[in-house]
């Protein structure tokens, strides 16, 4: 079989392509013959480097004879920009790539004639912090945050509050995880967060519930020198109480093996592992101090000797002690304590055997331990609690209570052997148990009902406050009615009274007379009316009541007009032509009104205008100096006649009464 020259360097190509295909991390190129090309215008084309996720540009080469001509283009929609898209011979072929927003790796192709260009693209680096919230207490301590991404992408860490420290290392590559450490709070809540790969995690401080303390702190030893084999070691942490503080260790061959926070004065316990190379230093960072550990190059000379007891148990009280040392004759140590309360008192350096003198000071507090380094091995001394002084507490701390009478206990926690008391510090509150105790025990207390306004008290009960809250109580209902009274008229008629009091506060209305009837609001809460009616009076004037809200309401009633009938007498008279004064007597029952007025302007009533019941009326008559004359009085209804003599006529005459009109 015989090859062509065209087909050669064709296969050639595609065999190229195919190895380069095989790298999933780089682009490559594949040739792909679709017909044989003239020899001389095979066209090779060069590899684009791998695309970063975040898109960018990027260029090949192509190689061809001065004379052929390529063309350049591409399928793919995220490859764009391509320049130029044709040409002859030799040239470079420019391209841009857009972003990888997806969750993997991409590949796309690029045509140059009959090869083609592999364009590949890395998927976006994502990160996931778990726990995405870390809770701290308000006397700080520490943390971790475990980063989970792909094993190509990096990251660092870093905190956005000066509140929170980031332990070292600080960045990585792939899977990892970020020690922090979170300083005491002496105010209310806060929160910060530590950034890793362009994520958040928050980190939340509960606020202090306490006075502000002033924290300082101090460890005990701050460097050690240390051999290469693997062993342990304690570091005792001085705080005052109730600062919190916690320990990150920064280097992977020291690790902590007790509680890695604590409050107040304590400490922790370190593994340190054998070192199989040179000569290393590491640290550990235990409340805001540095912890400086040297360890010796693996199979370097050491004289550490070997001691014996290797630890001890010592009461609370003060004593004192010793450890004996054996080592080669030629051989030096050293002794060192590595805590504040043990003191190295005689053998702090030797040369081969010899013994290390200390003293143990008296423990006033919670059981500790410590310890001594002694030719490169750890003396423990575990020493016991001392007497604690008696400290005291209540649960709870306060009760709301209703207004009614109540009562209720609190607890009291304390040592055995304390002694305490409780107390009242308000009327309304009594103790009616445990006003004395030794250790725990229990309190009953009393409250009061409350007829006022909401009200606050306090016991103090073994030193403690423990305060009552209670609600106020249900205040007096007050009533008041407006109008307090209503005349009315002899007829049948109605009338509403208005009611004013308190929201909740009830009450009735009820009628006192048979003639009044209450016709709507017989009840009621709060402000509200009460209609009412009233019968016709057919009697006297009479008066009745209604009870409204405890109020009393008044109905005044007229009596009926009466039927009246009148007579006066005499009903006429005759006057003399001179004139004078006469009267007319009015007769009516008692309670009848009447009325008196001249007709004639030479009479004139001088008395008794009007009246009621029985009466007189007294009129003037004018002198006449005329002819006779007659003239009317109305009284009563009634017409009573005058008639005057002519001037210079003789002595009057009686005329006959007049019927009532």
């Amino acid at each position: 079989m015989i090859v062509k020259p065209g087909w050669h360097l064709a296969a050639l190509l595609l065999l190229a392509g195919i190895i380069v295909g095989g790298c999933e991390t780089s682009s490559s190129v594949t040739s792909v013959a679709t017909a044989p090309d003239s020899p001389k215008c095979q066209v090779a084309v060069g590899t684009p480097p791998l695309i970063a996720a975040e898109g960018g540009s990027s260029t090949f080469s192509i190689t061809a004879e001065p004379e052929c001509a390529w063309t350049a283009s591409t399928s793919a929609t995220w490859i764009s920009g391509i320049s130029p898209t044709s040409g002859q011979g030799n040239g470079n072929v420019a391209f841009r790539v857009a972003a990888n927003d997806g969750a993997a790796a991409r590949d796309g192709e690029i045509a140059v004639n009959n090869s083609r260009v592999r364009v590949s693209q890395r998927a976006p680096c994502r990160y996931v912090l778990t726990p995405a919230m870390v809770n701290i207490a308000a006397s700080g301590g520490g943390g971790q945050i475990a980063v989970a991404t792909a094993s190509d992408c990096a990251w660092s860490a870093a905190a956005d509050g000066d509140w929170i420290t980031v332990a070292a290392p600080s960045s990585g590559t792939g899977n990892g995880t970020v020690s922090f450490t979170v300083a005491l709070n002496t105010g209310s809540e806060r929160t910060g967060s530590v950034v890793i790969g362009g994520q958040r995690a928050t980190i939340v401080q509960s606020g202090s519930t306490s006075t502000p303390t002033q924290c300082s702190y101090n460890i005990s030893p701050s460097t050690v020198s240390i051999p290469a084999t693997a062993g342990a070691m304690s570091v005792e942490v001085q705080a005052q109480s109730g600062c919190g503080w916690g320990a990150i260790s920064n280097a992977p061959w020291i690790t902590i093996t007790s509680a890695a926070n604590g409050t107040g004065n304590g400490g922790i316990a370190l593994a340190i592992a054998a070192n199989p190379g040179a000569e290393r230093t590491g640290t550990v960072t235990i409340a805001s101090r540095t912890l400086t550990v040297t360890q010796a190059a693996a199979g370097s000379l050491t004289c550490a000797g070997t001691i014996a007891p290797p630890s001890v148990s010592a009461p609370a009280t003060a004593s004192t002690g010793s450890v004996t040392v054996t080592a080669v004759a030629t051989c030096s140590w050293t002794a060192t304590s590595n805590a504040v309360w043990i003191t190295v008192t005689a053998g702090a350096t030797g040369v081969g055997n010899g013994s290390v003198g200390y003293s143990v000071a008296a423990n006033t507090g919670a059981a500790r331990t410590g310890t001594v380094s002694i030719a490169g091995q750890t003396f423990t001394v575990s020493q016991a609690a001392g007497a604690a002084p008696c400290s005291y507490s209540i649960a709870p701390i306060g009760q709301t209570a209703p207004a009614s009478a109540s009562s209720g206990t609190v607890n009291v926690t304390s040592g055995a052997g304390c002694a305490w008391t409780a107390a009242s510090n308000a009327a309304w509150l009594g103790v009616t148990a445990g006003a004395t105790g030794t250790g725990n025990g229990t309190v009953g207390y009393s409250v009061a009902a409350n007829t006022g306004a909401a009200r606050s008290g306090t016991l103090t009960i073994a030193g403690q406050t423990f305060t009552v809250t209670q609600d106020a109580g249900a205040a007096p209902c007050t009533f008041s009615i407006a109008p307090p009274s209503q005349n009315a008229p002899d007829t049948a008629s109605s009338g509403s009274v208005a009611v004013t009091t308190t929201a909740g506060c009830a009450w009735t209305a009820t009628s006192n007379a048979a003639w009044l009837t209450i016709t709507s609001g017989a009840s009621g809460t709060g402000n509200g009316s009460v209609a009412f009616s009233i019968a016709a009076n057919t009697g006297s004037a009479r008066s009745g009541t209604l009870t409204v809200a405890g109020q009393t309401f008044t109905v005044n009633q007229a009596a009926p007009a009466p039927s009246c009938t009148y007579s006066i007498a005499p009903p006429s008279q005759t006057i003399v032509s001179t004139g004078g004064v006469a009267s007319v007597n009015v007769t009516t029952s008692a309670g009848c009104a009447w009325t008196a007025s001249s007709n004639a302007t030479w009479i004139v009533i001088t008395n008794g205008a009007s009246g009621t019941g029985n009466g007189t009326v007294m009129f003037a008559v004018a002198t006449n100096i005329g002819g006779s004359r007659t003239g009317t009085l109305t009284i009563a209804g009634q017409t009573a006649t005058v008639q005057q003599q002519q001037s210079g006529g003789g002595s009057g005459l009686a005329l006959a009464p007049l019927s009532r009109p």
